[in-house]
């Protein structure tokens, strides 16, 4: 049940990973090994993830695989990013970019937004999509309930630091290996992108560098933290020697306006999952994060319908 996996009644499962899979009779080894190498949900280890939202995101996966059929969509053309891109085409109104946000007052009929340019911009009602590692920094002013500012300051975020590699030559087909591949060295896993449908030609690797490895290279600059992971590639295959030129680089934990990409639930957080997206006067909140029975873009989705009803309803309310 995709909307109800944070119900009290599965709370016994809101455990580390690791105290769970030890229970199972895993040793601390595969642990580290199967776990804890590359891992999709944590930030460090098997110790700071909850069981309970680990379970709920494999039952979510695999719901998503069986159900869309040829509906479904892996990709938008061109790349993910044009979606918001055309998305804010149709805004009504002016979108002001670089503003960053350091205070948020709430009254009764509205809320008031402080940048750190020193401007205000005044509203009837706030939409916060801001993650939390950022929002933290944030002045919210009355406070948020206690559950909400609790979720606010701890909720954690997946460390990722992302090189997006050009392959100047197809050196997988000498190898006779994936272009893609796993490992527990600097270059994390490796992705190969490929032009249009399945099975079309290679054209850039995404190296996924997660949890602790990316906190690691995160301490070198922009071009010793690709050299890092180019040699690592060229060592476990010979046969990508010189094939590799890095075409970006990015950390999302580095990010002021990220803290990290997708949220962790540690162990006994997940009864923040309701109140850390309800509705704080004027202030109205939405975001992978606040999402109840998706992950990633699609709950995103999620939580911008959701948002937008709150709001509507509030300032109908208020009119009536």
């Amino acid at each position: 049940d995709l909307e109800n996996w944070h119900d009290a009644a599965h709370a016994k499962f809101d455990v580390p990973v690791h105290d769970f899979l030890r229970s199972k009779g895993a040793t601390d080894e595969q642990i580290a090994l199967g776990y804890e190498t590359n891992m999709s949900y944590g930030t460090e280890s098997a110790h700071d993830v909850s069981m309970l939202q680990l379970a709920f995101v494999d039952h979510w996966q695999a719901i998503n695989r069986e159900g869309p059929g040829p509906r479904f969509t892996g990709v938008f053309r061109g790349g993910n990013q044009n979606l918001p891109i055309a998305m804010a085409k149709r805004l009504r109104g002016d979108l002001l970019e670089e503003r960053r946000v350091t205070a948020i007052e709430l009254t009764d009929d509205g809320a008031t937004v402080h940048a750190v340019d020193g401007s205000r911009h005044r509203a009837r009602a706030v939409v916060c999509s801001v993650p939390f590692p950022v929002l933290r920094h944030v002045r919210i002013d009355p406070l948020p309930p206690a559950a909400q500012q609790r979720a606010i300051l701890t909720l954690g975020a997946k460390p990722i630091t992302q090189f997006h590699l050009v392959p100047k030559r197809a050196f997988w087909e000498d190898d006779g290996l994936s272009p893609a591949f796993w490992s527990d060295g600097p270059s994390g896993s490796v992705l190969a992108n490929r032009d249009g449908a399945e099975g079309g030609a290679v054209t850039t690797l995404t190296v996924w560098c997660s949890a602790l490895n990316a906190r690691f290279l995160d301490r070198f600059g922009r071009d010793e933290a690709a050299h890092i992971v180019i040699a690592d590639i060229e060592r476990l295959r010979p046969a990508a020697r010189g094939a590799l030129e890095l075409a970006a680089w990015h950390s999302w934990e580095r990010d002021p306006c990220a803290g990290g990409t997708w949220a962790i639930f540690g162990p006994g957080q997940v009864e923040l999952a309701r109140p850390l997206a309800a509705p704080h006067g004027r202030l109205f909140f939405c975001g992978e994060h606040t999402a109840i029975s998706a992950r990633g873009m699609e709950a995103a989705f999620e939580s911008a319908e959701r948002v937008s009803l709150e709001v509507l309803d509030a300032l109908s309310t208020k009119m009536r």
